[in-house]
């Protein structure tokens, strides 16, 4: 078996090292119908998360939940996003295209089977597995988009997707005070969104297996593996091969970023409504101004990737998004936590899209998927899956729940100083330039 996975290992390296496989890049009009198509992606999960982060007062108030349990709660959903992992890397097997058509179609029917939960656990479990394929789904859209993308446009090809997760975040955010407050209550914002994801698994045919993909597998004698236990004894390959130290600096940086992001998705809103008396309505209106401004994060940070740099944007984003967290987390006015809000929402929109430029550039098409969700829904999620938990425990010993959030802001800063020192400089790189090079 040793002998079996060095051989493997020396592979991926040679591979990596090969001079580049031939492909024809999509013409401009297929690009436009394939960002079209996996634009939905980020819309669906823009409300996913926000009427899971607007609605939590409301779930906890439904199942009797403190804020120990509602961490909990928080932490089970996270890890189906981390079991997402098992289903991107199907991708570098069967093909970019079969997976995220099949993704869309389990979202859905976990989504429904969420609306009609009766009970914490069913809830839980049905939410968590409606995790596992919709953030399979981003990670292979985001693979499809750097794949077929210009090398120049590459940054801002990703910011693009990310920034129209903003449509879901609206349409949540204006929803909320509607349905939440209606007899159909937080399930009703669960039941809205079954039907445009049905429409969008039909409109999913037209796509086509990314060029590069195709022309690697056309490149190597290997063929398609079915589902066994062969797919999962090569899942980890990549973190023995030559780009180990890029999937352990990639995972860094993601839980850096989650020790704050998850948390404050899970506890804003029942920080807002229960600690300082905000309404839904006010929520949900907040929530929409600060993704309506903060979407410009994920322009700038695709702008600044590609001009500028992967290096400064990347920590710079880090840096503002630390100060901006405590700030929310330690406020008291309305205004104060409004803006607070804005800039937090800003800072890691584009800390985000960075940070996932990263994550899908630095790997070469042969384990690109695989790489990809080891560091990102993987290895990366390890802070959003305990921080809620953590925080909510840590809410009664330090005195509220503000406090408890606040003292994450650290994260961020950690990862800003691992970019400056680690993080290759990739603005303008060919993806087939970066894979022979595994620093």
């Amino acid at each position: 078996m040793a002998t079996e996975q060095t051989h493997r290992s020396s592979d991926i390296a040679a591979a990596a090292r090969a001079q580049p496989v031939t492909f024809a890049p999509r013409d401009s009009h297929y690009l436009r119908i394939l960002f079209a198509l996996l634009m939905t992606v980020t819309i669906f999960e823009g409300y996913d998360v926000t009427i899971f982060h607007l609605c939590t007062p409301d779930i906890a108030r439904t199942f009797h939940l403190d804020d120990r349990a509602v961490g909990l709660m928080a932490s089970i959903v996270r890890f189906g996003g981390m079991m997402a992992f098992f289903v991107v890397m199907l991708s570098d097997r069967l093909g970019r295209k079969t997976v995220v058509n099949l993704t869309v179609l389990f979202y859905t029917l976990f989504t429904l089977c969420t609306a009609l939960s009766r009970g914490l656990w069913s809830f839980t479990m049905f939410q968590s597995l409606a995790q596992v394929f919709l953030s399979a789904e981003f990670g292979v859209a985001t693979i499809m988009i750097t794949e077929e993308f210009p090398d120049h446009a590459r940054g801002r090809g990703i910011a693009a997707l990310n920034m129209v997760g903003l449509l879901g975040v609206v349409a949540g955010g204006l929803l909320y005070g509607v349905v939440a407050d209606s007899r159909y209550g937080w399930r009703g914002m669960y039941f809205i969104g079954i039907l445009p994801l049905l429409l969008v698994a039909i409109l999913r045919r037209n796509l086509k297996e990314t060029a590069r993909f195709e022309a690697s597998r056309k490149s190597t004698s290997a063929t398609p593996e079915l589902l066994n236990l062969s797919i999962l004894r090569h899942a980890f390959e990549p973190i023995r091969g030559p780009f180990r130290k890029r999937l352990l600096l990639v995972a860094l940086l993601w839980n850096c970023v989650n020790l704050v992001g998850a948390p404050a998705v899970t506890f804003f809103s029942l920080y807002a409504k229960r600690d300082h008396h905000w309404t839904s309505t006010q929520i949900g209106r907040a929530v929409v101004l600060a993704y309506l401004i903060g979407t410009l994060g994920h322009m700038l940070a695709g702008w600044a990737l590609d001009r500028i740099g992967r290096k400064p944007t990347t920590a710079l984003s880090y840096t503002v998004g630390a100060a901006a967290i405590f700030m929310l987390f330690k406020t008291d006015s309305h205004a104060a936590m409004l803006t607070a809000m804005v800039a937090t929402v800003f800072a890691f929109q584009g800390a985000r899209t960075a940070t996932t430029t990263y994550s899908a550039e630095l790997f070469p098409t042969e384990i690109r998927a695989t790489s990809y969700s080891i560091t990102v829904q993987l290895l990366g999620q390890l802070t959003a899956l305990f921080s809620p938990f953590v925080i909510g425990l840590l809410s009664k010993p330090l005195g509220g729940l503000g406090n408890a959030v606040a003292v994450a802001a650290i994260g961020p800063l950690l990862g800003a100083a691992l970019v400056w020192i680690y993080a290759p400089e990739t603005r303008g790189m060919k993806l087939e330039e970066l894979a022979q090079v595994a620093d």
